[in-house]
């Protein structure tokens, strides 16, 4: 079915307070464009509002004009073709609720004309509220808004688009559609209450299958319980003839005469070994003395040898000494002759330093002069820049001056006295009022007619038609506090602006520009003193002084200076002299002291090497050395016999402990003390089970076990049958599950066929070689194309860029738009400032696309990029007044 929109016209609609009137659309593709902010979303919103929300609605606040009152109404007139028949839709929304569609020379009105719009394109309206995407059907799905053209959700349009694919009231299409969604889904919750999605048991089957275990698990448990009474009555006789025989034969009674004979012999082996101990201590004890006493003798025999030592030391240090004289000798005279050179060449360079300065002071006393000359024309610019800044002072203290925070604090009083204002309003009573033609109300002596709206700030009397009256008082108390307070703040307004002299609000900013600009004079002159004396007047002239000081220095220092010699040599060339001459002094007189120091350390190291001698020759003359030494050698000699007759004797006995294995015996000790416990304890526990058995099989022959297995498999038999009653329910909704999704599955493919084929129609105009897969809700899913090896390649759509997404959601939106024109469906593209993210190339092909697709249909695309849309064979209608 052909739809075409002729005209549409908005007034008092967002920034449209004026009428705009638009005319003339073709029945193809119409471009409209403009800048930001010329108003195209608003005339997007205009259409959806038109079709999508309730004349009476009180949620499209959005469509009031920008910074309008209550009292607005915005209105929309739409005149479109559908079917070669003319249609005119004239809808008005808050203040002046109204709907009108006139079809040829049938007209409705209000919410019929309402609902045939919505049964006609295949929408419906909110029941509460502003209309939503779930609301907006076919529209929605091909209306494209700003920034929302990557986005395509077809769940709210897929029942009319299922109409249009197979045809009203087939079966296999409801069984493809939400009805038969429903259907399906109806059954798998079914299925859900009793398998899981991996087909495995929950709920109330899962429930049965476990009671049944459960009653198992009990029965298997009881037939475990009869087993070991049985087994417990035989163990009870074998204990009680195994106690019996250890009673009569005590067999721990032999192990406990074992265990007192290994326990001697482990007594008389620890005799052995700590004998063997101490032995082994006095053997490293002698040991170590008969190491001690060796290296006392050969202390005794260093001493000999360090004497002739000592000697030979001190011979050489006194061949060192004769050296170390002469060397000593020699730097003294060579520091004499450096000391004279020196002298000499001193004075030479004190004549050149007197030359080198009377030259300086001559080039200081020219500087001088020049610095004079300058110093006096700084003089004269920076009195001149002071007179300037005098001047602007005295202009800017003839102003009346108002600070900045004084204005603000006028600013604060005003906004207060608008905010009061708007307060009262807000609280004052809103009268509103329709009446039929020939009838009025009186309002105090104002009559009231037609339609209309007051604010009421004071009492009011209402004469009702036929008498009676209707007292209106608005507010109550708070209405009087705030007109209170209205009336206060312009009255403090009104005295801040007489006690600074003003007038009104522009008046004192007038005043602080004036004396703002001022003040900015000023700075300027000052810094243009700063500039020229940047540390004042005074500063200047005590420059000026100080050059003149500086002259007058020049010349006394040049009269205090000596006549210059005639053979003075020049400065460079003395001072040059003078060092060198000062170097070799110096290093002469490091030699000097370091054969000094090279004296003093050898006559050091012969002192030393003297002392030492006289101290060996001492300890070698001691009458007590020789006693000394001979007690050390006997009793080295008595040490060692010892130390031998010990050492034999350890040997032999650690040689019979090993024999005697005091491990063994040890271990004997162990395995004995540990059977005859192990006996006894095995005598005693076997007692305790005896005990234990007894009571336990007393207690199992009262429990009935025989009766309890009895009762448990009577309601086994009734878990198997519920079991086996749910799992054949459980079976047949898995079944019916299985059959209705593989029917729903071919279903769907025979859907999916002629919308694949609309896909394929445009798809290769953008991406050559490309397919693209369209899954249950009828959206592309899955794309695949070749690449520039040859090989294809697949995604998913959500994964692609932001601009390739757009185009899809556009191809998709013409082909969705094809086959409801097939179906005889009304069809209308609107595309929002669509396509900017997408490249030159791309955009190239999208042309190509839209182009073809408005062969077919109508679009009206909306655009800021004027520029990039020339080439499309249409008019590109400019909206830069979007008053007009």
């Amino acid at each position: 079915m052909t739809m075409q929109i002729t005209r549409l016209r908005v007034e008092q609609l967002r920034r449209f307070r004026a009428p705009l009137e638009l005319s003339g659309f073709t029945p193809g593709l119409n471009i409209l464009a403009g800048p930001n902010e010329a108003g195209k979303s608003t005339l997007v919103r205009a259409i959806r509002a038109a079709f999508f929300e309730r004349h009476k609605s009180s949620m499209v606040d959005d469509l009031r004009p920008w910074d309008e009152g209550s009292g607005a109404a915005p209105r929309v007139e739409i005149d479109f073709v559908l079917a070669g028949q003319p249609h005119h839709l004239v809808k008005s929304f808050l203040g002046k609720k109204r709907c009108v569609l006139a079809i040829g020379t049938r007209q409705l009105e209000g919410a019929e004309a309402e609902d045939h719009l919505a049964q006609l394109f295949g929408y419906a309206y909110s029941p509460k509220g502003a209309s939503k995407t779930e609301h907006q059907g076919i529209p929605g799905l091909l209306w494209v808004e700003q920034g929302s053209g990557q986005e395509l959700d077809v769940r709210h349009a897929r029942e009319h688009l299922h109409d249009a694919l197979h045809g009203q009231g087939e079966a296999a299409g409801a069984l493809a559609a939400t009805g038969g969604d429903a259907l399906l889904e109806r059954l798998r919750k079914d299925r859900a209450e009793l398998l899981t999605g991996t087909g495995k048991p929950t709920g109330e089957h899962k429930q049965a299958i476990d009671t049944v275990a459960q009653h198992q698990a009990e029965i298997a448990a009881l037939d475990a319980q009869i087993a070991q009474y049985r087994e417990q009555v035989d163990r009870l006789d074998q204990l009680r003839r195994a106690h019996a025989a250890d009673s009569s034969q005590q067999p721990w009674d032999a192990l406990e005469h074992d265990l007192a004979q290994a326990r001697e012999r482990q007594a008389a082996l620890d005799a052995s070994a700590r004998q063997l101990g101490e032995d082994r201590q006095r053997l490293a004890d002698l040991g170590r003395t008969r190491e001690l006493l060796g290296q006392r003798l050969a202390a005794f025999r260093q001493q000999e040898d360090d004497l002739a030592r000592r000697q030979a030391a001190l011979d050489q240090a006194e061949t060192a000494v004769q050296t170390a004289d002469a060397a000593a000798a020699l730097s003294r005279h060579t520091a004499e002759a450096a000391l004279a050179q020196a002298h000499t060449t001193q004075l030479q360079a004190q004549a050149a330093q007197q030359q080198a300065l009377r030259d300086s002071l001559q080039q200081q006393r020219a500087q001088a002069q020049a610095d004079a000359a300058r110093a006096a024309q700084a003089l004269q610019r920076a009195e001149a820049a002071h007179a300037e800044l005098a001047r602007q002072r005295a202009q800017a203290a003839a102003l009346q001056p108002i600070a900045p925070r004084q204005l603000q604090q006028l600013r604060t009083l005003v906004q207060a006295r608008e905010q009061a204002a708007l307060r009262h309003q807000a609280v004052a009573t809103r009268l509103a009022w329709q009446l039929p033609p020939g009838q009025g109300l009186q309002l105090d002596a104002q009559p009231l007619q037609g339609e209309g709206e007051l604010l009421l700030t004071a009492p009011a009397l209402l004469r009702l038609p036929g008498g009676g009256e209707l007292r209106i008082t608005p507010g109550g108390q708070d209405l009087a506090d705030l007109a209170r307070a209205d009336q206060q703040a312009s009255h403090q307004l009104q005295q801040a602006l007489a006690a600074l002299g003003l007038a009104d609000l522009a008046d004192a900013e007038a005043r602080l520009a004036a004396c703002s600009a001022a003040q900015a004079a000023v700075q300027l002159a000052e810094q243009a003193l700063a500039i020229v004396a940047p540390q004042g007047l005074d500063t200047l002239h005590t420059a000026c002084a100080q050059v003149q000081a500086r002259i007058q220095a020049a010349d006394a220092a040049l009269a205090r200076l000596p006549a210059a010699p005639q053979d003075a040599r020049p400065a460079a060339e003395a001072a040059a002299a003078d060092k060198a001459a000062q170097q070799a002094l110096a290093i002469a007189r490091d030699a000097h002291a370091q054969a000094q120091a090279q004296q003093a350390a050898a006559a050091s190291r012969r002192d030393a090497a003297r002392a030492e001698l006289q101290a060996a020759q001492a300890r070698l003359a001691a009458p007590e050395r020789s006693a000394q030494q001979d007690t050390a050698q006997q009793q080295l000699l008595q040490t060692q016999a010892e130390h031998q007759a010990l050492d034999a004797r350890v040997a032999q006995t650690a040689a019979s402990l090993q024999s005697a294995r005091p491990d063994i015996v040890a271990q004997d000790i162990a395995r004995l003390a540990r059977s005859i416990a192990q006996l006894r304890a095995s005598h005693q526990q076997r007692h305790e089970q005896i005990l234990v058995l007894q009571s336990a099989l007393q207690q199992a022959g009262a429990q009935g076990l025989e009766e309890q297995r009895a009762a448990r498999d009577g309601e086994l038999q009734r878990a198997w049958r519920r079991q086996h009653e749910l799992q054949r329910r459980a079976a047949a909704l898995d079944l019916l599950c299985e059959r209705l999704q593989a029917r729903r599955q071919a279903t769907l493919a025979r859907l999916q066929a002629p919308l694949a084929q609309r896909l394929q129609h445009y798809l290769p105009l953008l991406l050559p070689g490309a397919s693209v897969q369209i899954d249950e809700q009828l959206a592309p899913a899955l794309l695949t194309r070749p690449r520039s090896t040859g090989a294809a390649e697949s995604g998913a759509v959500d994964a692609l860029s932001f601009g390739a997404r757009e185009q899809l959601g556009l191809i998709s939106r013409f082909a969705y738009a094809d086959l409801l024109q097939q179906a005889g469906r009304p069809t209308l593209l609107i595309l929002d400032d669509a396509l900017v993210h997408s490249d030159s190339d791309r955009l190239a092909s999208m042309k190509r696309v839209l182009f073809d697709a408005a062969q077919r249909h109508q679009v009206l695309l909306f655009t800021c990029h004027r520029a990039l849309w020339r080439d499309m064979g249409v008019a590109v209608r400019a909206l830069d007044s979007p008053g007009g």
